[in-house]
C-alpha cells in the first residue's frame, strides 16, 4: 500500500477514536520517546513496552519530534512518526485503554491551544503585571514560589494579597520558609518571611512551606495511608513514592523550584523569577533607546544588586493542567482538599483567547526520567535552523556530554547566553570553561551577560525552526535534573515566539560575544577549578 494511503487511513483510524483514548495514547508515546520507563505507569508495561520498542528504534522518533516542536501534541502528528503504522496504533490502543490515565497526565506533557501570552522582563514589567493581575482576582489566587522576600517588592506583593482577601478572594501559597530565611546580600531582614505569612494567615490565606517536601519512612507510610483515606488520588501519591525513593537514596535534600501562579483558572503566570528586589525590582531599568517590545523598552537592570529576569502571563485554558500540578503539592504537604475540576476552580466563559499553544512540561525528584531535561538535550542534538539557550547555570554534565559530541553541522546552529564572569554559582565559570572548548570550535557561540555588570536569572530557549520558546525554572545543573521541583511552558506561536526572539536578541546585543577559544579550557585536567565543580555539581 502506498505511504499516502497508509497515513491518510491512519489518520481516519485517529479521528475514530475519543478524546481521551488520543490524548492517552499521545501521553504515552511523548513519555517513551523521551526516556520513560512505561512500568512506572500501572497496566501492561511489559506488551506496550515491546510494542514500542520493536516500532521506535533509533533517534529517527526523536528527530521527528524535535522537528515539530520539540512535543507531539496531537494524535494526528503520530500518522507521521517513523516506525508506526496503522497496525501498532490499533495495537496501541487495546494497550493503552488499560493504563492509569492519571498516572499518564502526572508524567507526560499537556498541552492546551488557543491561548494568549505575553511575555515580561525585569523587575519594573514583571512587578507591574503581577500587581495588575492580582488585583484583578475574583475568586482564587493559587501561588507557588520558592523565594518570597520581607523586602519593597516582597511587601507590595503582599499588600496586593491582603487586598484580595479583603474582597473575598480564596488564597491559597505555597513558599520555602527556610531558604527564604537565608536572605540575600548578607541581609537576613529581607528572609523574615514570616512577617509577611502573619499577616496573610491572619487575613484568611492558608499557607504551606515547601522545605518540608519529603517524611522519613515511617512517616511517609502513615501519611500515605490517611490521604489516600481521604480521598486523594494514586497518581499523585505515587509521585511522592518516588520523591521519597529519591532522598532515602541520594541522602540530598530537594527543593521546590517552581513559580507559578494561577488566577481565576483563566490566567497563568510562569517564569523563573522568585518576590523580592533582586527580581521584581520596582526602580527603573536603564532603558535601550531603540529597541521596544509591545511598547516595553528593554533594557538592563540599573543596580547591581538587580537581576535580569522574566516571566510569561497565559490567559486560556493552560491554567487548567497547571492548577492540577499545584493540587497535587498542596495536598502531598498537608493542604485543604479542592477539586481543580469543580466550577469554582475552572475558568468562566470562553477559554479560546489567543492562538498560541501551550505544553506545560514538570519534572521532581525521582522522576523516572526529567522530560525538561530530555527536551534541552533533543533541542540541541537536532539542531537544524537558529537555537538559542539563555540560562544562568550551566553545570549539568549531561547537557555538556551532548554538546561536546555534536559535529558542526549542529553546532553551527547553537547559540548560548550565560552570565559567566557576574555569577551567583560557585562553579558555573569552572563548568563552562571545562566544557566549552569543543562546542565552541565546532561552532557553537557563547555570549557572556556579564558584559552589562548584571547576572541574568532568566531561563528560556529559542528554536526558529518549529517557531518555539520554552520558558520556566528549569537550571541546567544536577539539581534541577535529578533532586528539584521544576517546571517550564514549551510555547508555540509564530508572532509571539518573534517578540521573544526580539528580547533575546536584545540580551545578545548587551552581551560580550566570546571569539577566542583559549578563554576555555583545552585540557580541563590541568586545571584545579574543574576539580572542584565536580566534587560540588550534586549539592549546588
Amino acid at each position: 500500500m502506498p505511504v499516502r494511503n497508509i497515513h491518510r487511513n491512519s489518520r481516519l483510524l485517529l479521528e475514530g477514536w475519543n478524546e481521551g483514548l488520543q490524548r492517552d495514547v499521545v501521553d504515552v508515546v511523548n513519555y517513551y520517546i523521551s526516556g520513560g520507563s512505561l512500568g512506572a505507569v500501572a497496566g501492561p508495561a511489559e506488551r506496550l513496552t515491546s510494542l514500542m520498542d520493536a516500532a521506535l528504534e533509533g533517534g529517527a522518533a526523536r528527530a521527528y519530534r524535535q522537528k515539530i516542536g520539540g512535543v507531539i501534541t496531537e494524535a494526528g502528528q503520530l500518522a507521521d512518526l517513523p516506525g508506526f503504522s496503522m497496525e501498532l496504533l490499533e495495537q496501541l490502543a487495546a494497550e493503552v485503554r488499560q493504563l492509569d490515565s492519571g498516572k499518564l497526565r502526572a508524567l507526560a506533557p499537556q498541552t492546551t491551544r488557543n491561548n494568549r501570552v505575553d511575555a515580561f522582563v525585569n523587575g519594573p514589567q514583571c512587578l507591574d503585571m503581577l500587581l495588575e493581575e492580582i488585583g484583578k482576582a475574583r475568586r482564587y489566587i493559587h501561588l507557588s514560589i520558592m523565594l518570597f522576600f520581607n523586602d519593597g517588592s516582597g511587601n507590595r506583593i503582599a499588600d496586593a494579597l491582603l487586598f484580595a482577601l479583603e474582597r473575598g478572594v480564596q488564597v491559597r501559597i505555597m513558599v520555602n520558609y527556610t531558604v527564604t530565611a537565608l536572605g540575600y546580600g548578607h541581609n537576613l531582614e529581607v528572609g523574615k518571611f514570616s512577617e509577611i505569612s502573619d499577616r496573610l494567615k491572619k487575613a484568611g490565606a492558608k499557607l504551606q512551606d515547601t522545605f518540608n517536601s519529603y517524611y522519613t519512612a515511617a512517616e511517609w507510610h502513615r501519611r500515605r495511608a490517611e490521604l489516600k483515606a481521604q480521598g486523594v488520588p494514586e497518581s499523585i501519591l505515587f509521585l511522592q513514592d518516588k520523591v521519597e525513593e529519591d532522598v532515602e537514596l541520594t541522602g540530598l535534600n530537594v527543593i521546590d523550584h517552581r513559580k507559578f501562579m494561577i488566577i481565576d483558572g483563566i490566567t497563568s503566570i510562569i517564569g523563573s523569577l522568585n518576590f523580592g528586589d533582586q527580581y521584581t525590582f520596582a526602580g527603573p531599568i536603564e532603558p535601550s533607546a531603540s529597541v521596544q517590545v509591545d511598547g516595553r523598552p528593554m533594557g538592563v537592570p540599573a543596580r547591581e544588586e538587580e537581576w535580569h529576569d522574566g516571566c510569561f502571563r497565559i490567559r486560556g485554558a493552560a491554567a487548567l493542567p497547571l492548577n492540577a500540578v499545584f493540587r497535587s503539592r498542596w495536598l502531598l504537604l498537608g493542604g485543604d482538599p479542592f477539586d481543580p475540576e469543580d466550577a469554582f476552580y475552572r475558568p468562566e466563559g470562553n477559554t479560546d483567547l489567543g492562538s498560541e499553544e501551550c505544553t506545560l512540561f514538570v519534572s521532581f525528584p525521582g522522576n523516572p526520567v526529567n522530560l525538561i531535561q530530555q527536551y534541552y538535550l533533543d533541542l540541541i542534538t537536532y539542531a537544524a535552523e537558529e537555537t538559542v539557550i539563555v540560562n544562568p547555570y550551566l553545570i549539568d554534565q549531561a547537557f555538556w556530554d551532548r554538546l561536546g559530541g555534536l559535529g558542526p553541522e549542529r553546532s553551527c546552529h547553537l547559540t548560548i547566553c550565560n552570565p559567566l564572569e557576574v555569577n551567583d554559582h560557585p562553579t558555573n565559570r569552572a563548568a563552562v570553561r571545562s566544557n566549552m572548548y569543543n562546542p565552541f570550535c565546532n561552532g557553537v557561540s557563547f555570549y557572556d551577560y556579564s558584559a552589562t555588570g548584571r547576572f541574568s536569572h532568566w531561563k528560556i530557549t529559542y528554536d526558529h525552526r518549529s517557531r518555539a520558546v520554552f520558558h520556566g525554572s528549569y537550571n541546567i545543573n544536577e539539581r534541577s535534573a535529578c533532586h528539584d521541583f521544576e517546571l517550564g511552558l514549551l510555547v508555540k506561536g509564530e508572532a509571539f515566539v518573534a517578540k521573544v526572539k526580539a528580547m533575546i536578541d536584545y540580551d545578545l546585543s548587551v552581551s560580550r560575544k566570546i571569539t577566542d577559544k583559549k578563554e576555555f579550557f583545552k585540557h580541563p585536567w590541568m586545571h584545579p577549578s574543574t576539580y572542584v565543580n565536580k566534587a560540588i555539581q550534586n549539592y549546588t
